[in-house]
């Protein structure tokens, strides 16, 4: 009976180091592992090329050995594995360029979110005297008089919130088709924007505000986005 477990133990082990080094394998082609394996193949193709060429000009040209049926076929086979390498190189840079230029817009995407959620709250922790706003954007109450609100603050911070959520829907509208891999992970940003606007847009200060950021500011992108998903 030991050493029946003892066996099942080091199958367990020796699964588990296949799929370590089956990821490890899988990562070569991922991310800069494939950048730095697709220029190490660019150049070897280059450096068979520069083979082929000496091969061919000392050995094909100058000796008898250039005659021999064998050595046509080594040249040919060399050629064409050089040719293969070449394009295969050409196509792994295309597909790295392509994934570092999305990679890139998913980390805009990710900070311009961000920047709206972190400068959102900062701004209340630095102005308290504009709870009353907040208390209207987050929680849709209204317990203040007017002549204690702060309008010149309100427009400038309503007009930062739009220009952040504006980017926002620009990056849902231009990328968020393009990424199946990270679908998921944009629907849920999306489903959290519409949260946040659909409080926000239960303020009448914010809705007042939208109506001039419409008017000279905001892009056909954004006024769409807001009349087909919130009526504004």
């Amino acid at each position: 009976m030991e050493e029946e477990n003892t066996s099942d133990k080091n199958d367990k082990k020796n699964n588990k180091n296949e799929k370590k080094i089956r990821k490890h394998i899988l990562d070569v082609f991922k991310n800069k592992d494939l950048v730095v394996f697709s220029n190490y193949l660019y150049y070897l193709s280059y450096f068979l090329y520069f083979i082929v060429i000496i091969l061919l000009t000392v050995l094909y040209w100058k000796t008898h050995l250039g005659q021999d049926a064998k050595f046509q076929t080594y040249i040919q086979v060399l050629m064409a594995a050089t040719i293969i390498m070449t394009v295969y190189s050409v196509y792994l840079q295309q597909v790295t360029f392509r994934e570092t230029a999305n990679y890139n817009q998913l980390n805009n995407f990710d900070s311009n979110f961000k920047e709206l959620l972190d400068d959102t709250l900062k701004f209340f922790i630095d102005n308290p005297e504009m709870n009353y706003y907040y208390e209207e954007l987050f929680y849709n109450t209204s317990d203040y008089k007017e002549e204690d609100r702060n309008k010149n603050l309100e427009t400038q911070f309503s007009f930062i919130i739009l220009s952040r959520v504006s980017n926002i829907i620009y990056s849902f509208y231009i990328y968020g088709n393009k990424f199946t891999e990270k679908n998921d992970r944009i629907q849920q940003s999306e489903a959290t924007l519409k949260n946040i606007l659909d409080s926000f847009f239960n303020s009448k200060i914010f809705v007042a505000q939208w109506n001039s950021y419409k008017q000279g500011l905001a892009t056909e992108i954004t006024k769409q986005y807001i009349k087909d998903n919130f009526n504004k």
